[in-house]
């Protein structure tokens, strides 16, 4: 990343990804991209792909970055000692808060993003808690077809979401 000029396409590719994905600045994560581009570079050979291969270190690095944070929050919210799941205090950690906003964010996002009935469905059973009967109902269809839809929701959903590890 010879020139002035591609350095500084370089870092405002890399700041776009992280804000995009961590929804803030963040300059260590930018530092750690930074160190995997310098590392993994040598071995780069598709110059004309330069800004593609950027791109996707940059959002490999978020993705383990939000995972990894993701694991480090439910492993803190569980009380070893009864497996009861703790009241998450945000006043005493304000980064922790703040991972779970992300991460509903990101759930949200994901869930506006299904197709119009399934993210129906969904609202309904899952964010709503009305029963199968009720949902249906609401919905006019039958309670199998709300079944089939939560079930190919909730497929989509996993897929997207696997790196969450929900």
């Amino acid at each position: 990343m010879a020139d002035e000029k591609t350095n500084q396409h370089c870092k405002n590719l890399v700041r776009s990804v992280v804000r995009k994905m961590l929804y803030r600045n963040d300059e260590d994560v930018e530092q750690e991209i930074y160190i995997r581009l310098w590392e993994k570079y040598p071995n780069y050979k598709e110059q004309n792909k330069l800004w593609a291969w950027v791109r996707t270190v940059a959002e490999n690095y978020c993705r383990d970055y939000l995972k990894n944070k993701s694991q480090k929050l439910l492993a803190a919210s569980i009380d070893e000692e009864s497996g009861i799941l703790e009241t998450i205090s945000t006043e005493d950690d304000p980064e922790r808060a703040w991972l779970l906003k992300c991460r509903q964010k990101i759930i949200l996002q994901a869930v506006n993003e299904l197709p119009k009935e399934m993210k129906q469905a969904i609202i309904l059973v899952e964010f709503d808690g009305l029963s199968y009967e009720r949902a249906a109902a609401k919905m006019k269809i039958n309670v199998g077809t709300l079944k089939s839809r939560l079930h190919n929701a909730k497929a989509k959903l996993h897929d997207k979401l696997a790196y969450l590890e929900l």
